[in-house]
C-alpha cells in the first residue's frame, strides 16, 4: 500500500507534536513533509526570558531541518501562497507545489503590529524573536519613568461556538508585568517607575476563575501595579498611550501584545471563518474539507492563543487521522483549559490551572520558586530534546497533586 503524503505547514508547538506523533505511530502509512518559512521552529514561552533575564534568544528557537530529516521526514524551508483544495496542493513561493492526501495546518495567526499606530516609532513586544531582543536593549537603557503594559483588543470570527476574549492570551501580561517589577527593583529604579496594565476586558485575566483572580490580586498588589480594565488602545506615543474612550496613561517604556488577525494564507485559501481563523470541529477536522486539519492560534476553537492548548488540539488532529488510517486508538475530547507557568522574576513564579471559563470547576495556582523550576525544567526539555514536551504522566501527575494540595 502506497504511504499517504500528509504535509504539516507549520513548525511550531502544533506542527513539531504533530510531526512527532505521526512517525512515532504510523511511520509505514504516512509521508511527512513539514513546511515552514523559517528555518528555525520559536518557543515563544521562552521570551520573556529573552528580554527580562539572561536566556539567549538561540535557547528559544533551534533548526528544523535535522529535526524533520533525521526522522524519515521532508523539510521545505519556504512560504506557502495558497492551497487548492481542488487538487489538493500547496502552493509555494517560487517552489513546485507540493501534493498531499492529508493537510495540517499549524500556521498561526498574525500579530498585527502595525494596527497600533505608533507601535513601530514608540512601542515594544515580547511576541517574536525580532521583538523581544528591543525590550532587553531598551530595558538595558530605562532609568526610569512610566511603564505601560497591556494588551491590545482582537476580533474573532462566529462560525463556531468558541470564547470571545478581548485579549488573545493575558498569562505573557502577567509575566511582564511581574519581571519589570523585579528587574526595577533590582536596578533601584522602582521608587521613580510606575507601572500599569491595561486590558480590553471588563475582567484582567478574563479566561480564569475567582479564585486564581483571588490568589493573583494580592501579587499585583503587593508589586504597587495598577490595573485598567475596558480599555481599548488605539495610539502609542513618545510618552503617553490612548484609548477609545478618550483617556490616556503616561508612558515612556510601552509594552504590548498587538491584536491577533487571521493568517493570510488561510484567508487567500478561503479556509478561514470572517476573520480568518480556521473553522473545525472537535476532531480539528476542517468543517469544509475532511482532508484538513489544524490546531494552534490559528483555529477558532484555540481561546486563549495558548502553547498548552495547540499541543491538545495537535494530539487530537494526529490521533483522529491515526483513527482513521488504522482503524484504532481513542480520540480525547476537547478540553480547553488554561495551563501555564508565569515568571514574575528571580525564582518567584506562579502556575495556573484553570477550566472555569470552559464549564469545569478547577481553578488553582501554585507560587514560589518551585513554579519557577517547573517552568525551566519545562523549557529546558523542550530546548534540549528539540520540540518534545514533558509526558503526559508528568503533567496529569502535576495536575493532580495540584488538586490535593488545594483541597
Amino acid at each position: 500500500m502506497d504511504k499517504k503524503k500528509v504535509v504539516i505547514l507549520g513548525g511550531g508547538f502544533g506542527g513539531l507534536r504533530t510531526f512527532y506523533h505521526l512517525q512515532s505511530n504510523i511511520p509505514e502509512k504516512v509521508d511527512i513533509t513539514l513546511i515552514d518559512p523559517r528555518s528555525t521552529t520559536l518557543a515563544r514561552p521562552a521570551l520573556p526570558e529573552v528580554a527580562f533575564s539572561d536566556k539567549p534568544i538561540d535557547h528559544a528557537r533551534f533548526p528544523l531541518k535535522p529535526i524533520i530529516e533525521n526522522r524519515d521526514g521532508t523539510f521545505i524551508q519556504a512560504n506557502a501562497v495558497h492551497i487548492d483544495t481542488s487538487k489538493n496542493q500547496v502552493i509555494l513561493d517560487k517552489r513546485k507545489p507540493v501534493p498531499y492526501d492529508y493537510l495540517f495546518l499549524m500556521v498561526g495567526a498574525v500579530k498585527d503590529y502595525d494596527a497600533i499606530p505608533g507601535y513601530r516609532e514608540f512601542g515594544y513586544s515580547i511576541c517574536d524573536d525580532s521583538e523581544a531582543p528591543k525590550v532587553k536593549q531598551r530595558m538595558k537603557i530605562f532609568k526610569g519613568g512610566p511603564v505601560v503594559i497591556g494588551s491590545a483588543k482582537s476580533e474573532w470570527g462566529s462560525r463556531v461556538k468558541a470564547p470571545k476574549l478581548d485579549a488573545p492570551c493575558e498569562g505573557p501580561i502577567g509575566e511582564i508585568m511581574f519581571m519589570v517589577d523585579h528587574e526595577l527593583r533590582k536596578r533601584d529604579l522602582r521608587d521613580n517607575s510606575s507601572i500599569s496594565v491595561f486590558s480590553p476586558a471588563e475582567i484582567f485575566f478574563e479566561d480564569v476563575g475567582e479564585r486564581v483572580h483571588n490568589d493573583v490580586a494580592p501579587l499585583i498588589q503587593k508589586s504597587a501595579i495598577k490595573v485598567h480594565t475596558n480599555k481599548i488602545l488605539t495610539k502609542i506615543a513618545k510618552d503617553h498611550v490612548e484609548f477609545v474612550d478618550g483617556s490616556q496613561l503616561d508612558s515612556v517604556f510601552t509594552i504590548i501584545i498587538p491584536p491577533y488577525t487571521g493568517n493570510p494564507l488561510v484567508m487567500h485559501s478561503n479556509l478561514g471563518d470572517e476573520k480568518g481563523f480556521i473553522p473545525t470541529d472537535h476532531f480539528m477536522r476542517h468543517l469544509d474539507h475532511k482532508n484538513i486539519f489544524a490546531a494552534g492560534d490559528a483555529t477558532a476553537l484555540a481561546m486563549p492563543k495558548l502553547g498548552h492548548l495547540a499541543t491538545i488540539q495537535a494530539d487530537i488532529a494526529a490521533k483522529s487521522l491515526i483513527k482513521e488510517l488504522t482503524g484504532f486508538g481513542e480520540i480525547p475530547d476537547f478540553k480547553a483549559e488554561v495551563f501555564c507557568i508565569m515568571n514574575r522574576g528571580g525564582l518567584d513564579a506562579t502556575l495556573i490551572y484553570s477550566d472555569t471559563y470552559f464549564g469545569g470547576n478547577t481553578d488553582l495556582t501554585f507560587s514560589g520558586s518551585l513554579a519557577h523550576f517547573m517552568k525551566w525544567s519545562f523549557d529546558s526539555y523542550y530546548f534540549y530534546t528539540r520540540g518534545h514536551l514533558p509526558p503526559e504522566m508528568l503533567e496529569s501527575s502535576l495536575k493532580r497533586a495540584l488538586e490535593t494540595l488545594k483541597q
